[in-house]
């Protein structure tokens, strides 16, 4: 009798603990094949770097073709792959139609040969994003910032979104002709923001058509003519938007005509000053924060608690009549411990001291004006103005990701255009201290934990069980 319950207590705990190990190994199958569809992961990261936000989620909905999004390798691993692929993987898990892919280089040549011509300026672990006979190129060089943001999902969102019948690039201009200083900065955000870029010469061409553009006067340094004037004119009546941004420092002192036009037609007044505010000075730069106004264009930037920066300055008035179709608002200003330099020949010889004679703050930097027209049909346009007075607003510090400048560049462009300003596909925070795991690694310590380290506890189990068996 004591011998079949010693033999019955044997088998039962033998059942128990196979079937406890065969539970552990099919609830970790059925988890690997989840993921695959499924996303097991929490993101805890301080900008969610490793999930999507909601408009990449809309545009990824809307691929209904097979898309393969080709990563070039070299064999070798990295955390920044891991980290590119782990972004990566949120797509094909939100749709199917999706699918991701390393090619070896050295191994495979042959399967990048068509496209030797665009890799020639790439980088290991860049992307090939391809539908059918489509494709887009992502630059490896372009994912991270040299701050630790990082703009994956920015870009690959992008690329993808111009395989979707009906989305096409919204054009933005810049003027040529009158010595323009067009940032090469400012215009990388805007094509990594889904923006085509394009210059126009005013006196030969003729500005968009197309309800929504945008027109950008960045730093003229010579006059517009009033043919030019007219033509600008004429374009915000019919609903237009036009940025200009002014450079205090060296040149545009002679812009009679297109001064005239803000001041009469908008009134807005650009002063010829220089300002400092050395209270907000950025160390160990020219550059200056700003304060925010309170249009609805900075509500995003206020809520991210970032400030946005400026360089040396003209300020900016309001005119004493204003016409009484334009509203103007504030975008960023200066505190009131700012001044106003009028003399540009002590600024050159290195003079920024605060004389007795100095206008006081606050001033304000950048204004948004719109103004509301009618036609002989009784349709009602709506022109917005932006007018900055200093070009350095969206220049080296919009690729800064410490500063909102980026976020004001890109809000500015949206709410002209007729969208809300919101903070959405932007540069994210990389992790820290997060651990990233290459393919090795992570299948090394999957073995390690789902089958060593259970096979070791049944293996202790069974000789403990052995030996009081037996003792």
């Amino acid at each position: 009798m004591k011998n079949k319950k010693a033999w019955r207590y044997s088998l039962n705990s033998k059942a128990f603990i196979i079937g406890a190990v065969v539970i552990v190994l099919l609830l970790n199958a059925i988890l690997i094949a989840l993921n695959d569809k499924i996303s097991l992961e929490i993101d805890f990261t301080k900008d969610q770097i490793f999930a999507l936000t909601e408009e990449s989620k809309e545009i990824v909905d809307q691929i209904d073709a097979d898309t393969e999004i080709l990563m070039l390798t070299t064999g070798t691993e990295s955390e920044t792959l891991s980290m590119v692929q782990n972004v990566l993987e949120e797509y094909t898990q939100r749709n199917s139609k999706i699918t991701v892919r390393e090619v070896d280089v050295i191994k495979n040549p042959a399967e990048v040969q068509a496209y030797a011509y665009e890799l020639a300026d790439m980088a290991i672990g860049s992307l090939i994003i391809r539908q059918g006979e489509r494709y887009e190129f992502v630059n490896s060089q372009d994912f991270f910032s040299q701050n630790g943001y990082s703009y994956v999902e920015r870009m690959v969102t992008t690329k993808l979104a111009s395989f979707i019948d009906g989305i096409t690039l919204s054009e933005i201009t810049f003027t040529t002709g009158h010595g323009e200083q067009i940032s090469s900065n400012a215009t990388k955000i805007l094509e990594m923001g889904g923006y085509s870029v394009k210059q126009l010469d005013m006196l030969t061409g003729e500005l968009p058509a197309e309800a929504n553009s945008l027109v950008i006067i960045s730093s003229p340094q010579t006059d517009f003519s009033p043919e030019e004037i007219d033509k600008l004119d004429a374009y915000l009546d019919k609903g237009g938007n036009v940025q200009i941004y002014f450079d205090p420092l060296y040149g545009g002192a002679g812009l009679i005509n297109l001064e005239s036009y803000l001041t009469e037609d908008w009134g807005v007044i650009r002063n010829n000053d220089v300002i400092f505010d050395r209270g907000n000075m950025i160390e160990n730069s020219n550059f200056m924060l700003a304060e925010l106004g309170e249009h609805e264009m900075v509500e995003p930037i206020a809520e991210s608690q970032k400030r946005a920066g400026y360089g040396p300055a003209n300020s900016l008035d309001r005119a004493v009549e204003i016409p009484p179709s334009v509203e103007i608002s504030t975008v960023l200003s200066t505190t009131d411990e700012a001044y106003a330099k009028g003399s540009l020949e002590s600024l050159k010889e290195g003079d920024v001291a605060k004389a007795p004679d100095d206008a006081e703050g606050p001033f304000d930097v950048m204004l948004v004006a719109e103004r509301q027209t009618s036609n002989v049909e009784n349709e009602v346009f709506t022109g917005r103005l932006v007018v900055g007075g200093s070009v350095l607003i969206f220049d080296q510090l919009t690729t800064d990701t410490r500063f909102a400048n980026e976020d004001l560049l890109l809000n500015s462009v949206s709410w002209m255009k007729g969208a809300s300003a919101s903070i959405t596909v932007r540069a994210k925070a990389l992790p820290g201290g997060k651990m990233v795991l290459s393919k090795t690694q992570f299948w090394t310590w999957f073995v390690i934990l789902v089958a060593v380290v259970p096979l070791a506890i049944l293996g202790a189990g069974i000789v403990v069980f052995m030996k009081r068996r037996y003792k």
